[in-house]
Formats: structure tokens, C-alpha cells, sequence
């Protein structure tokens, strides 16, 4: 009997952990079943550089949903980026929230005349044609920091005439998400397990089996889908739909397509629907 007792106490401490949010029906029909680019229909050789205005373009022309990166520049300006700094995508090894949008807009994306665009200029373009996954950047810097990136983007959505969810690595951005637009679909992105020695190990870890849900209740796990496991599965069952990431092949995609909710896509042209 106190085997039973405390394996019962264990069971219900981690689903207690692991409990996924719920999305309503709403909340979650313009995601599931979607494909979406990459950081927008993207083809850094052909001069249309990820999270670039053409990139956004190319996708609603073809009808796909697109993830986009968003944050702060040193004047608190939302950016559409990536990375932690522009040494990739623009030759210049400077953090993001070290220049100001007017330093950031003199840099140029991927040896093209494309200019790094503000979330502004996304969303205008884009106008609500097809839905967006809105990704927070949050690995640096400090919670007070995301919180105004987190308030910004809110505010700049808030009149918004399209479908939009947004995501971050950061359980903590998303725990704000259902703490402040409880009615915004949110979800945790994830990596997977963490190599050996690297940084915030055993964080990334916890994360990865979804230890954290408790935290900020993602309605949706957004998963490496090279590390599909166990957690994911159990998350779903409990309520949450998947978001496969980033699938770069159309082997990978028709296997993913009829297990999984949604997927980002990248160098392939899939189909706008899932075949499930």
C-alpha cells in the first residue's frame, strides 16, 4: 500500500508539471494543419534573405503561414531577427540591443540590398493574408528586458486584422503571455536534451521532457522534430498541439505530416494543407 500511495503522488506531481494549457477551438484552427516558412520563403542565393520583406512576400503569395523572429533594439525598437548579433546575416560582430534601429537599418542582409525590417513593416506587409507564429528572442539579457519586448509586441498586435500566436525558447516570456493575453494562442518552444557540458544543461534538459509547463501552460510545443520523445506525446494527449521545427526535406515532412499538428518548412515547397 505505500508503494501505491507514493507512486500515486509521483504520478500526480508530475502530470501536475508536465499539464499543457488548453487551446480553445478558435485559438488553435488557424495553426493545425498549417505549414509555415521558415523565417519567410527564404533563398538567401536567389537575393531573398530570411525575415526580409521579400521573404515575407513570397510566402503569402503562396499561401503559407511563416515564423518570424521579433526583438528590442538598444532604443527599444522591435526588429524582425534572429540572432543574438549581426555577425551572420550582416558581417558586423555587434549584439542586437547594442545598435539603435537607425544603426540597425544601415546594415544590409546577406550581401543584398535588403534592409533588416521592423515588426511594423512585417505586419503591413503580410496584412493578415495567412497566420504568423511570432517567436520572442529571449537568451540574453534579463526577464525586465523581455517583458517590454513582450509588452511592445503586444501592443503592436493588438490592432492587428490577422491570425498570430507567439513562442519562445523562454518559458518565462511565455509564462507572461498567459499571465497578460491569456487569449493568445502561446507555446514552448523546444530543443531537445542538451549536449554534454554545455551551458544550462540540466535547464535545457528539464525543459526538453516539458518539466516546466507548470510554469507557463504552452498550449502548443513547438519541437525539434529530430527529438520527438516521449514528453511530446503525453503533452498532447493531455491537450496541446505540436509545431514541428525546422524541416528542411520532403522525406521528413510526410512522416512528420501525419503524426504531427503543424510544421515550419524551409528549402522545399510542401503543400499549404497536412496530409494526414
Amino acid at each position: 500500500m505505500p508503494f501505491i500511495i507514493a507512486l500515486c503522488i509521483i504520478l500526480a506531481v508530475y502530470l501536475f508539471l508536465v499539464f499543457p494549457g488548453h487551446p480553445t477551438a478558435e485559438g488553435k484552427a488557424p495553426f493545425i494543419g498549417r505549414t509555415f516558412a521558415h523565417r519567410g520563403l527564404y533563398d538567401n542565393e536567389k537575393g531573398i534573405p530570411e525575415n526580409s520583406l521579400p521573404a515575407f512576400r513570397a510566402a503569402m503569395e503562396a499561401g503559407y503561414g511563416c515564423e518570424l523572429d521579433i526583438q528590442f533594439t538598444k532604443d527599444r525598437q522591435l526588429i524582425v531577427f534572429h540572432d543574438n548579433d549581426y555577425k551572420r546575416a550582416c558581417g558586423v560582430d555587434r549584439p542586437v540591443w547594442e545598435l539603435s534601429l537607425e544603426e540597425a537599418r544601415q546594415l544590409r542582409l546577406f550581401g543584398t540590398d535588403e534592409k533588416i525590417p521592423t515588426f511594423r513593416e512585417v505586419l503591413e506587409t503580410v496584412a493578415g493574408q495567412n497566420p504568423l507564429i511570432v517567436e520572442i528572442k529571449a537568451e540574453e539579457l534579463d526577464m525586465e528586458w523581455y517583458a517590454q519586448v513582450c509588452e511592445a509586441a503586444a501592443a503592436e498586435l493588438k490592432g492587428y486584422n490577422g491570425d498570430w500566436c507567439l513562442e519562445s525558447f523562454n518559458p518565462l516570456v511565455v509564462r507572461w503571455a498567459w499571465k497578460h493575453i491569456p487569449h493568445v494562442t502561446r507555446g514552448l518552444l523546444v530543443g531537445g536534451p542538451a549536449k554534454r557540458g554545455e551551458d544550462l544543461a540540466f535547464i535545457k534538459n528539464v525543459i526538453a521532457v516539458l518539466l516546466v509547463n507548470f510554469v507557463c501552460r504552452p498550449q502548443f510545443i513547438a519541437y525539434d522534430h529530430h527529438d520527438r520523445n516521449l514528453s511530446l506525446k503525453i503533452a498532447k494527449f493531455l491537450g496541446a498541439f505540436s509545431v514541428m521545427w525546422t524541416v528542411d526535406n520532403e522525406q521528413d515532412h510526410t512522416v512528420l505530416e501525419k503524426e504531427e499538428d503543424a510544421i515550419i518548412f524551409e528549402h522545399y515547397l510542401p503543400e499549404l494543407r497536412l496530409k494526414k
